[in-house]
């Protein structure tokens, strides 16, 4: 007899004999599609630009603390200019002053005149001399004046 199948008994039947392995093709990346290329892209491109900005943004308040200071000195150096300016006005004051004048030209060996002389210019209308006192101008002009506040 015949010897029966072993383990065979209750599988179905294959329906067609299984081919041989073929060898594949060696495996390549495959391309990007064009949406992702674009995608990626302006990802970069927006990058850069938030990159490039920030460092703009650095860079100009970098000049603004340098102006700042340069302005904060030349405040400063104005501050300085206008009270040396106004110290120059109070001594042009006090040298210009009539006390003053009479001091110098007293140092230099001048004298007070006698009288004063105004001479006839070409009108019709002729003046005559009046004698100047001898300690004329004096701290007391404003008396001689006639001016009267005090």
């Amino acid at each position: 007899m015949t010897e029966p199948m072993r383990g065979r008994a209750n599988a179905a039947p294959s329906p067609r004999p299984r081919p041989a392995p073929r060898a594949r093709p060696p495996l390549r990346v495959a391309p990007a599609r064009r949406g992702r290329l674009r995608a990626r892209l302006l990802v970069w491109t927006i990058a850069a630009v938030t990159v490039a900005s920030l460092f703009l943004l650095v860079a100009f308040h970098a000049l603004a603390a340098q102006a700042s200071f340069s302005l904060d000195r030349l405040d400063k150096a104005r501050t300085n200019e206008q009270l040396r300016y106004e110290r120059l006005r109070d001594q042009v004051a006090r040298d210009s002053s009539a006390p003053a004048v009479i001091a110098a030209a007293t140092k230099l060996g001048m004298v007070p005149g006698q009288g004063q002389t105004v001479l006839p210019g070409s009108t019709s209308v002729t003046t005559t001399a009046t004698p100047v006192p001898a300690n004329f101008p004096s701290p007391r002009t404003k008396q001689a004046l006639g001016d009267n506040n005090p």
